[in-house]
């Protein structure tokens, strides 16, 4: 009973706080107009509440808090190492940071620090998320009834099994990315914040799609082998620099909501040249962090295939103890 209170309580204190975020969402939030100045320091201290993207936050993180300490204290012999605790704490302080710094505030004015801004959600927010193995975690702390009658059977249901075929997830990954960056979506997110929270969701989704088929720290039937992780990675980067590669050779700005700030601004590059520096960003370090993933993968790879033979030869090794020598498949002497 004390417990059921505690967490009762708990309860009302995160909706209290997320209540009180919630208030101050018209004067603190971006609206989308243009910055003053682009001076550095000004720039780093400009920072934004972005109320909506703020409660889910905590609200999640939160849950994740619960859900470890729940499972430090049931099953205090359950391997679940402090890192994970650790990436996903991380993620959302990425997720933070890219929500409420300048790099949120200045996000309506220059094409960069947008794409700065969906670099963070995709390429770092998602994959340290993932490592935080949140599924593992709600199956561990959740109790035999809930996870019998909810996270088993949706874990194991069609739409996930569906969602999670690598060439689904793939395509919805490339999806949300190619989609939201058509000219009309684009200024759309940049005049709506309801439109613009709706993309940061959607691009977490197709990434946590992706990154949850390449991670490999949730235990699922549906990983694919190493081989195909390395190809959904590859064609990752190869959709990336396409995409990277039209908007640099694109000859005029395509997006009219930067074209109308780079007018208006008396800082800053032109439309143009904002556009292809994005464009960069999204190339060079977006693909950097598909090929890190792929380098880590090879090399987690690598050391199962070692492992595999290790314990092959130790097998060996404790046969020709016990038998005197080592089993053959072919035939016996003599036989033909």
């Amino acid at each position: 009973m004390i417990t059921r209170r505690r967490a009762q309580a708990a309860l009302v204190a995160v909706a209290c706080a997320t209540a009180a975020l919630l208030i101050p969402t018209l004067a603190s939030a971006h609206d989308g107009r243009y910055a003053e100045n682009g001076e550095l320091l000004t720039a780093l201290g400009v920072w934004s509440i972005d109320a909506p993207g703020l409660a889910i936050v905590i609200v999640v993180g939160g849950l994740y808090a619960w859900g470890y300490y729940r499972l430090r204290r049931d099953s205090p012999n359950f391997h679940f190492p402090r890192w994970h605790a650790w990436s996903f704490s991380a993620g959302w302080l990425f997720m933070l940071i890219g929500l409420m710094s300048p790099v949120d505030t200045y996000s309506d004015d220059l094409f960069w620090m947008h794409m700065i801004q969906h670099v963070m959600i995709t390429m770092i927010v998602a994959p340290l998320m993932l490592l935080g193995a949140p599924a593992t975690l709600a199956l561990r702390a959740a109790s035999p009834r809930v996870r019998a009658t909810y996270f088993i059977p949706f874990l194991n249901s069609r739409l996930v099994r569906a969602l999670t075929w690598p060439p689904s997830a793939i395509l919805l990954y490339i999806a949300s990315v190619w989609s939201w960056h058509w000219p009309d979506a684009y200024d759309a997110a940049i005049a709506s914040e309801a439109v613009h929270f709706v993309e940061h969701g959607v691009f977490l989704f197709g990434a946590v799609l992706l990154w949850w088929l390449v991670i490999g720290v949730d235990a699922t039937r549906l990983r694919p082998h190493h081989v195909w992780r390395c190809a959904l990675l590859v064609v990752a980067i190869l959709q990336n620099i396409a995409l990277g590669l039209i908007l640099i050779n694109v000859g005029e700005a395509v997006y009219d909501t930067y074209a109308t700030a780079a007018a208006v601004r008396e800082w800053g590059p032109d439309a143009l040249l904002d556009q292809r520096i994005g464009a960069g960003i999204m190339w060079v370090p977006g693909s950097m962090m598909f090929a890190l993933a792929i380098v880590v993968t090879v090399y987690f790879w690598a050391e199962r295939e070692g492992f595999k033979d290790r314990r092959n030869d130790a097998v060996r090794d404790m046969q020709i103890r016990v038998h005197g020598e080592i089993p053959t498949l072919g035939p016996r002497p003599g036989e033909q």
